[in-house]
C-alpha cells in the first residue's frame, strides 16, 4: 500500500509543477490587492482545480502501461483503488491548507473586510472547494473504472458539471427550507450534515469503484 501510494503521488506531482506556482503566485497576488472578488475566485476554485489535475493524471498511468503492471503485484486490487483515494483526499487537503494560509494573510494585512457573518464565512470559503473537490473524485473514479482511459476528460467534465449542480441544489433546498438570517448553530448544523453527506458519498464511491475493478477483465 505505501508503494502504491508513493508512486501515486509522485506521478500526481509530475503534473503539478506548473500549477503549485500559478497557485502561489496568485495566493500572493490576492494577498497583495486585498481584491474580495478575487478573494472568494481564488478560494474556491484552488481546490477542485488541483483536484481535476490529480484525476487526470490516471492517463499518465495508463500511457506507461503502469496501472496493468500494478495487478500483477502482490497486492489487492481494493488497494489500487484505495491508493486513488487516499492521494485524493491527501491533496484536497493540501488545497484547503493553500487556500486558508493566504486567506488569513490577506486578512492580517488588509484587516477583516471581507467575512459580514464572521469566521463562518471563511470556513465556507475553504470546506466549499474542499466540498467540490471530494464530489469530483467521487463521481469521476467510478465513471473512469466503468469508462476506461480513453474518456477520461469528458468522464473529469461530467464529474465537474454533476459535482456543482449538487452543491448548488443542496444550497437552494437550505435556502428554501432554512429561509433568510441564519444563527451560527443552524449554519454550523447545516455545514455537518453537508459534509457527512459527502463523507458518505466518498466511501460509496469507494466500495463502487472497487467493485467496478475487481469485475473488469485486463
Amino acid at each position: 500500500m505505501k508503494g502504491l501510494l508513493k508512486n501515486n503521488f509522485i506521478g500526481v506531482i509530475e503534473n503539478l509543477k506548473l500549477l503549485f506556482p500559478l497557485a502561489i503566485i496568485f495566493g500572493i497576488i490576492v494577498s497583495i490587492t486585498g481584491n474580495a472578488s478575487l478573494l472568494s475566485i481564488y478560494s474556491l476554485s484552488i481546490t477542485p482545480i488541483l483536484l481535476l489535475l490529480v484525476v487526470l493524471c490516471m492517463r499518465k498511468e495508463t500511457l506507461s502501461k503502469w496501472d496493468k503492471y500494478k495487478i500483477s503485484l502482490p497486492v489487492r486490487r481494493n488497494d489500487i483503488v484505495k491508493s486513488y483515494y487516499t492521494i485524493h483526499l491527501c491533496w484536497c487537503i493540501g488545497g484547503m491548507a493553500i487556500v486558508t494560509f493566504f486567506m488569513f494573510l490577506t486578512v492580517i494585512i488588509h484587516g477583516n473586510q471581507y467575512f459580514y457573518y464572521g469566521f463562518r464565512d471563511a470556513v465556507t470559503l475553504i470546506l466549499g472547494g474542499g466540498i467540490l473537490a471530494i464530489f469530483i473524485g467521487s463521481f469521476f473514479y467510478p465513471l473512469y473504472y466503468f469508462f476506461g482511459v480513453e474518456k477520461i476528460e469528458i468522464t473529469a467534465i461530467i464529474s465537474l458539471v454533476v459535482s456543482v449542480a449538487i452543491i448548488v441544489g443542496i444550497s437552494l433546498l437550505i435556502n428554501v427550507f432554512i429561509g433568510g438570517n441564519v444563527s451560527d448553530t443552524t449554519y454550523y448544523i447545516n455545514l455537518i450534515v453537508i459534509a457527512i453527506i459527502t463523507c458518505f458519498t466518498f466511501v460509496c464511491s469507494y466500495f463502487l469503484s472497487a467493485f467496478i475493478f475487481r469485475a473488469k477483465e485486463f
